[in-house]
């Protein structure tokens, strides 16, 4: 086997490793966010969030990749930061009070670190995604932004479909090239005795 086959194989089998859990961990999260409307997609009680604002500076900044973790409500304490769903929408905000709402099941009262005010509405144990213990990848959100807007997906999702199914076509085109080759010289071998 010629030793650009080897390396093509080789190359194709590393992407395979390192897109198939991309792909099926990205199908579990579309399911689940079917399955289950009002809640954040998540993989083995981990969900990631986009961060939107900078009301949680310095610790998670606009722009980051931060991963909340399943929690039971009644687990929380003061000072835990955790994920809320406010208007379908994901907040990240640290508890300052827990208090017995009207109803007699606990409400939390939140604030962003770099906010100077409580948040006005409290937060009930139904909207509560989970909680943040401090994993975050810095502007991977962003990246993630990007790559749902119409450009993103243009250069992330077709073009490299596009060129997996052109470096294909060339690469059988070789291959049969090469088998050509082969068979015609059989065939000179054959006539020659």
């Amino acid at each position: 086997m010629p030793l650009f086959l080897l390396v093509a194989a080789v190359a194709g089998i590393a992407l395979c490793v390192i897109f198939i859990p991309i792909i099926i961990i990205n199908l579990v999260l579309i399911i689940s966010s079917y399955i289950n409307p009002g809640e954040l997609p998540g993989v083995f009680g981990i969900k990631p969030a986009v961060v939107l604002s900078g009301s949680m500076e310095p610790a998670i900044k606009p722009g980051d990749l931060i991963f909340i973790h399943d929690i039971r409500a009644d687990e929380l304490k003061k000072d835990d930061v955790i994920c809320y769903l406010l208007s379908g929408k994901a907040v990240t905000h640290r508890i300052v009070e827990i208090t017995a709402g009207e109803d007699g099941k606990r409400q939390y009262i939140t604030q962003g670190d770099a906010n100077n005010a409580e948040d006005q509405a409290t937060v009930s144990e139904q909207q509560i995604q989970g909680i943040w213990k401090g994993g975050r990848v810095g502007g991977m959100g962003d990246v993630i932004l990007f790559m749902q807007s119409t450009i993103g997906m243009i250069l992330f999702i077709i073009c490299p479909l596009l060129l997996f199914f052109l470096w294909d076509i060339w690469r059988r085109h070789r291959m049969d090239k090469a088998e050509i080759a082969r068979t015609a010289e059989l065939e000179a071998e054959l006539a020659a005795l």
